[in-house]
């Protein structure tokens, strides 16, 4: 049988639980016990007028003085101590051990189980049967060279002996850190929703976890609407963008990749990739049967041909108004009946963050809407009314002076700034009045709507440069333009640049604005920007102030995503 590894990214930092600090000691501990004892055992309790192989004894010596410095110093841990490397040093000095102490000890046998047992419980299944392999193959090579008069029948099955333990330790090894790692992706999936991303992004970062946590090609949602009786379908890639949106597919694609039982978890793979038989498997669990039972393959084929895909699993889910399915399709993996129930679990219990989301995404937008139209109201009766009251005054002192008047000038400089305030306020009023911005192509267009201003206003020219990975959706996107504008604003009144830089890029999960104006070779003293910092506080981010190159100011915002 081929071992390959599980669906599971041991290697990756958020395998490490919080407890491996602690973990990591304990290990050292019992390592450290064990060189010891073989030391002593070695010297004291070997039988035979040769006392012990100084060679061997040399070099457990030596590992004993490691393991007490790395258990008594954890702060000075040298490279071997950490990852891989470690208890496959174990295997390597367990040699010393065989050759100390003598094949025939029990002693030698506990060395080695300890080194699988370190290995199949931090890296699972694939590692552990690895060490596994290569302690039996030493410990059997060590045999027939310290004692060539042994029975080969004996060495044989203390390695059969070994080589079984091996196996159960590593299976035992990859149930607990799957397990662990199950727990830690249903914790993330009620994390990961937050209000003020919106529907999309909670529920792209849902499924790209879920998708990463499977390790395959794809991962879909396909939901029926409740209202218009539609299907929208929303996939999630490797590498793929931020906010996947959900998009309406024809009601016969919909109805072929919603086969019946509507309520079971299914689970397909094509003839050629699973291993477990010579045909494929195209099973169903749930529903009117409590077990797994055939289901019919024709018509699972013919979803995996949708999906372009081998294998796929796939579970029944609500999600806020919708029903529909999620899955899991991937080509160079073997998705099994555990993934499928997961899965399942997932869909019951993991997405009902994005519900509740979903909840309060319809009540904040109904919230803001009636918010937005007292703005609007207050706006025109204060606001506006007085910006009007100003305009009729100025324009009164403009009839009175002449034109030869040298105030004249200025009086209608004022005049004219006065009626693009009007304007824009009652541009504000109307949108506070429609819905909030929908996509980002609308956002852009009041970036640059807002740079326009700058320039007709102050003479300040403004360049927007937005990287082709940044998608906001309507809440975050409306903040992020009340952060650039008031960045905008800042420049325009308080520094005497004729010329600044808008910036916005995404990286990791972390939202990067930085306004750019020159300060002219004369560094403006430290100062921060409260309104800014305080907007981005809200949003769980923080600004600060930097001086760059060629005399340039930089503000910087980062709003975590």
């Amino acid at each position: 049988m081929v071992i390959a590894d599980s669906p599971l990214d041991k290697d990756a930092a958020g395998t490490v639980a919080q407890w491996d600090v602690a973990y990591s000691q304990l290990v050292a501990r019992i390592r450290l016990v064990l060189t010891v004892s073989a030391v002593l055992v070695a010297v004291l309790d070997h039988p035979g007028p040769d006392r012990a192989n100084l060679t061997a004894l040399l070099v457990l010596s030596v590992y004993a003085t490691l393991c007490a410095a790395v258990y008594l110093f954890p702060q000075c841990q040298p490279r071997w101590t950490r990852g891989k490397l470690r208890h496959r040093l174990d295997v390597a000095v367990s040699a010393a051990v065989v050759a100390a102490v003598g094949p025939a000890e029990i002693f030698p046998l506990v060395f080695l189980l300890f080194a699988i047992v370190v290995a199949s419980l931090r890296y699972g299944l694939a590692e552990g049967v690895r060490v596994t392999i290569a302690t039996v193959l030493l410990y059997y090579v060590a045999a027939i060279i310290t004692l060539p008069d042994v029975t080969p029948a004996r060495l044989l099955l203390r390695a059969a002996v070994l080589l079984a333990f091996g196996r159960v330790i590593a299976q035992l090894g990859e149930m607990h850190i799957l397990a662990a790692r199950r727990q830690a992706l249903l914790r993330e999936l009620n994390q990961v929703a937050n209000p003020r991303f919106g529907i999309d992004r909670s529920m792209t970062a849902a499924l790209e976890r879920v998708r990463a946590f499977f390790m395959a090609d794809s991962c879909l949602l396909l939901l029926g609407e409740h209202d218009g009786g539609g299907h929208a379908l929303r996939t999630v890639r490797a590498h793929g963008p931020t906010v996947a949106p959900a998009d309406p597919i024809d009601p016969a694609l919909a109805c072929a990749m919603l086969p019946e039982p509507h309520t079971q978890v299914l689970l397909f793979t094509r003839a050629w990739r699973c291993w477990r038989a010579f045909g494929g498997c195209a099973l169903g669990h749930g529903g009117a049967s409590p077990a797994w039972a055939p289901h019919d393959p024709a018509r699972l084929e013919e979803v995996a041909d949708l999906l372009g895909t081998t294998s796929f699993i796939s579970a029944p889910v609500s999600v806020g108004r919708g029903k529909g399915r999620i899955y899991v399709a991937t080509r160079m993996r073997h998705l099994g009946r555990g993934d499928a129930l997961f899965l399942a679990r997932i869909a019951e219990q993991g997405l009902r963050a994005i519900d509740r989301i979903d909840l309060l995404d319809r009540i904040a937008s109904d919230a803001a809407g009636l918010e937005r139209k007292k703005i609007a109201l207050d706006l025109h009766d204060t606001a506006i009314q007085s910006y009007i009251g100003l305009q009729l005054g100025l324009v009164a002192l403009c009839r009175k002076a002449e034109p030869s008047n040298p105030l004249a000038p200025g009086l209608d400089k004022l005049v004219t700034m006065a009626a693009e305030v009007i304007a824009q306020l009652r541009d504000e009023a109307q949108r506070a009045c429609g819905a909030a911005p929908a996509d980002d192509a609308m956002f852009l267009a009041a970036l640059r709507r807002q740079a326009a201003r700058a320039l007709a206003t102050y003479g300040v020219e403004i360049g927007i440069d937005v990287g082709a990975n940044v998608t906001l959706g309507d809440r975050l996107g409306v903040e992020v333009l009340q952060i650039v504008r008031e960045g905008i604003s800042n420049v325009c009144r308080h520094t005497d640049a004729t010329a600044a830089t808008v910036a916005l890029h995404c990286s990791g999960a972390t939202l990067h604005i930085d306004i750019v104006n020159p300060h002219g070779g004369t560094a403006p003293p430290a100062f921060q920007p409260r309104s800014l910092s305080e907007r981005a506080s809200a949003l769980g981010g923080a600004a600060c102030v930097r001086q760059g190159g060629a005399n340039d100011t930089i503000v910087t915002v980062e709003i975590p995503l």
